[in-house]
């Protein structure tokens, strides 16, 4: 689980913006998990704004920075694998900083980087609850190694240290060197960290895969396929049950120009493997079987939110979803965050939504400490990040209201719809 995020020069992010999921709120448990010294990170965040905003920004933000962590370059021309900064300080360097939590081990991560290599990282730990050094670099030259310590809290060899300072380039972290080489047994707190990132944490919108590929792989899963229909008919879909088949499809080979005109040439084929689903569907006592491409684009984005949300509660998962609300009527939608929140014991859902109505919702306007709302400033043409229990406001007003009537900012200013068309014709 993430406890704090922020990012300083990265897209439309140019001042420090923080993102903190941390809460004090102990009445109900179920919204939140503590993660140690009694603090409780909440399970869920969502950020609000107008188009244009930074958003989607802010979920790149973090993608990026577990990217940096996991992803190794193999030659030492590559860039830094990020997007670009700031448009108005482009030389200046991005600074990133995440705290989270990975097998109940508390890491905090700070990395300062320009488009051809990382400055600085630090990575610090708590593997005993006080803070302790997991490794540090700093940059040297374009054509020295990177200076590296490592803490002796994580009791590695000399060898294995050696390996990492031989393997690390300066255009990628010291962690992502553990996908390059193998190390020895002494390597376990690197190797532990490296794999949760690469089991539990995920890019933004990764559910969104073949839905055909996902529901044949549901249907060989006969805990997992119950969970599907579960849902499915929680939601209000009328679908009982659904099956799978794979079929072979054949399609002609055009002959190219270059080929000769034997009859071989002319009767070639290639073939490709396609997955069909179809869904049995009730309507009083009778059942009937429509297939996937017969439902509507709700269903079928409904059936691939389930992805994600059957691994944030059957295992402990950070996902970062765009547009949650995409397509899913919003009742549906407050179903499926409510669902998450109320079965996930240690997954966390960081998402973005222009649904405003969830504002009036208890699930939000009770815990504003959910809530982030985007807004760029006119003047800077920069976003700014505000956690929704900063502004002050009395529990007794509501959040929606207030957000629409335009006391919390972050919605479009919009001008008259009136346009003035000049006319061409001579008078």
């Amino acid at each position: 689980m993430i406890r704090e995020f922020w990012a300083e020069n990265f897209l439309s992010i140019k001042e420090r913006q923080t993102l903190n999921f941390e809460t004090k709120s102990k009445e109900e448990e179920w919204a939140s998990v503590e993660m140690g010294s009694e603090k409780r990170v909440n399970k869920l965040a969502v950020i609000y704004g107008a188009n244009a905003s930074g958003k989607s920004n802010m979920l790149l933000a973090i993608q990026n920075v577990f990217e940096l962590l996991f992803f190794a370059r193999s030659d030492r021309q590559s860039s830094v694998r990020t997007r670009r900064p700031f448009a108005l300080s482009s030389k200046e360097p991005t600074r990133m900083f995440v705290s989270f939590y990975a097998n109940h081990i508390r890491y905090d991560y700070t990395v300062s980087y320009i488009k051809e290599h990382i400055i600085d990282e630090l990575m610090e730990w708590y593997p005993n609850g006080a803070k302790s050094l997991f490794y540090e670099r700093r940059f040297v030259s374009p054509e020295a190694q990177a200076e590296i310590k490592f803490g002796s809290s994580l009791k590695i060899s000399a060898r294995t240290k050696d390996a990492f300072l031989q393997n690390t380039l300066n255009n990628h972290s010291v962690l992502s060197v553990f996908q390059k080489i193998s190390f020895e047994t002494d390597a376990k707190p690197i190797a532990d960290l490296y794999y949760w990132l690469e089991l539990y944490v995920h890019e933004i919108n990764s559910h969104q895969g073949s839905l055909q590929r996902v529901l044949k792989s549901i249907e060989e899963n006969a805990e997992a396929k119950r969970f599907y229909l579960q849902l499915l008919q929680k939601a209000d879909f009328n679908i009982v049950d659904f099956y799978t088949e794979t079929v072979t499809e054949e399609f002609p080979r055009r002959r190219s120009v270059f080929e000769d005109e034997s009859p071989f040439s002319e009767n070639r084929v290639f073939q490709i493997e396609r997955i069909k689903v179809y869904f049995v569907c009730a309507a009083g006592n009778d059942k009937f079987v429509l297939s996937y491409d017969e439902q509507s684009e709700g269903t079928k984005k409904f059936l691939s939110n389930l992805s994600s949300l059957y691994k944030a509660i059957t295992e402990n998962h950070v996902f970062l979803i765009d547009e949650i609300d995409s397509e899913l009527h919003d009742d549906l939608l407050l179903f499926y965050l409510n669902t998450f929140i109320m079965n996930s014991k240690e997954s966390q859902l960081i998402f973005t939504s222009q649904e405003t109505s969830l504002l009036n919702e208890d699930l939000l306007n009770t815990h504003r400490d959910f809530v982030f709302f985007a807004e760029k400033d006119r003047a800077g043409a920069y976003s700014e990040y505000t956690r929704a229990d900063e502004y002050g406001l009395h529990k007794n007003l509501s959040l929606y209201k207030s957000y629409r009537n335009g006391r919390l900012g972050a919605i479009p200013q919009l001008g008259s719809p009136l346009l003035y068309i000049e006319s061409n014709e001579e008078d």
